[in-house]
């Protein structure tokens, strides 16, 4: 099973720390800033507030911020030079810090703890750049991604961390992966390694069943065994939650497309797909992203059963049910997903319709999928 963190590790002690729970908090930590410093929660509170729904959506909630305070940075309007940055860096810590020479760990470590240290200390843009800067020579590759995702609007030399990003994408850790790809779709959406990792790839059918639930993918998972028919969690949700989970070789699926177009077109094809199939009613489980689609459906005419939001990017009022087509909306997530923050959407609904759910795990945006996170945390008693 996945490592997931119980509990984060906060402030400056994340960088000067080594281990999972080090690595996704200073993650989370950069990610954070970066939204700070886009102005991402603004945006997301006006268009709340625009639809007159300004209660509905928490960006970042207040209780995760208590266990994991973040500096406080305003917008900026303005790139950082990048010359301007390694020069501050240089003057305290030595020409190493900026060059393409080894840095032992240990020192390293001790210097982000001391960039973040300051930052804490001293909150502006120029300080966060250098954190940023220097976190690019992490060993950690989700460290790396999460300050190249963060730094990309604020540096000016952006294309370098479009190459971080792209390494990231082709990672063999799922979370490194699909932070990547997700703050990559954000900066670089037409690139043709995203279309790559939008393939279907088909995986062996479990066989016929009676059919009122349905699993839904979401961006870049197309490929992805889980929730195909035969594939883990997709078995789990059968043999443990739903046996009545459609599980034939016509399954659906959409792109899985980053895109506001290739959601609403994966939501009017699953309309079109449960009508065909004749199975109007249907309990809609949807991933990430995947989420957005199923309710999207009950917008364009879906009439559904129950909505099981995973580890759902809330953008309101863009993506929410149409609740008279809906019988029950619940959402699973986890604190702080990282996904989340790189996809720049809120962290939780606060809609009295939605029942929301937060597992004791922070940052990992697939653990809303693991069948051994569903195990330890009943999370069947949820629905």
């Amino acid at each position: 099973m996945a490592e997931y963190v119980k509990q984060p590790i906060a402030g400056p002690e994340a960088f000067r720390q080594t281990g999972v729970a080090a690595v996704q908090s200073q993650a989370a930590l950069l990610l954070l800033l970066g939204r700070q410093l886009r102005g991402d929660d603004q945006v997301l509170a006006a268009r709340a507030v625009a639809a007159d729904m300004p209660r509905f959506v928490e960006a970042v909630p207040p209780d995760d911020l208590a266990q994991f305070p973040v500096p406080q940075l305003r917008p900026s309007v303005d790139r950082v030079g990048v010359a301007l940055v390694k020069t501050r860096l240089a003057e305290r810590y030595g020409w190493t810090i900026v060059r393409r020479t080894p840095i032992p760990q240990a020192e390293l470590s001790e210097t982000l703890g001391d960039l973040a240290q300051t930052l804490f200390e001293r909150s502006d843009a120029i300080t966060a750049a250098q954190l940023m800067e220097a976190s690019l020579r992490s060993a950690d590759e989700l460290t790396r991604v999460a300050a190249a995702a963060a730094y990309f609007e604020l540096s000016t030399r952006p294309r370098r961390l479009i190459n971080i990003l792209l390494r990231g994408t082709r990672s063999a850790d799922v979370l490194v992966r699909d932070v990547a790809a997700t703050a990559l779709a954000g900066v670089a959406p037409e690139h043709a390694r995203l279309r790559r990792m939008t393939r279907a790839n088909i995986v062996r059918s479990a066989g016929e069943a009676s059919h009122s639930a349905l699993l839904v993918h979401g961006t870049f998972a197309r490929g992805h065994e889980w929730w195909q028919p035969g594939g883990s969690f997709h078995s789990y949700l059968i043999t443990s939650v739903r046996p009545d989970l459609y599980s034939d070789r016509d399954r659906f699926d959409w792109s899985g497309g980053y895109s506001d177009a290739a959601r609403d077109l994966g939501a009017r094809d699953l309309r079109t797909w449960a009508e065909r199939h004749n199975l109007l009613g249907l309990d809609l489980f949807g991933h990430s992203h995947g989420a957005n689609v199923i309710m999207q459906s009950t917008k364009f005419g879906l009439r559904a059963g129950a909505l099981v939001l995973l580890s759902c990017p809330v953008h309101v009022p863009k993506y929410l049910p149409d609740f008279t087509r809906t019988t029950k909306v619940v959402s699973i997530r986890v604190h702080l997903d990282l996904v989340i923050l790189a996809d720049r959407g809120g962290q939780r609904f606060r809609h009295p319709q939605i029942n929301e759910n937060v597992l004791p795990i922070w940052f990992d945006h697939g653990a809303s999928h693991n069948p051994q996170v569903w195990r330890d945390h009943n999370v069947p008693d949820m629905l």
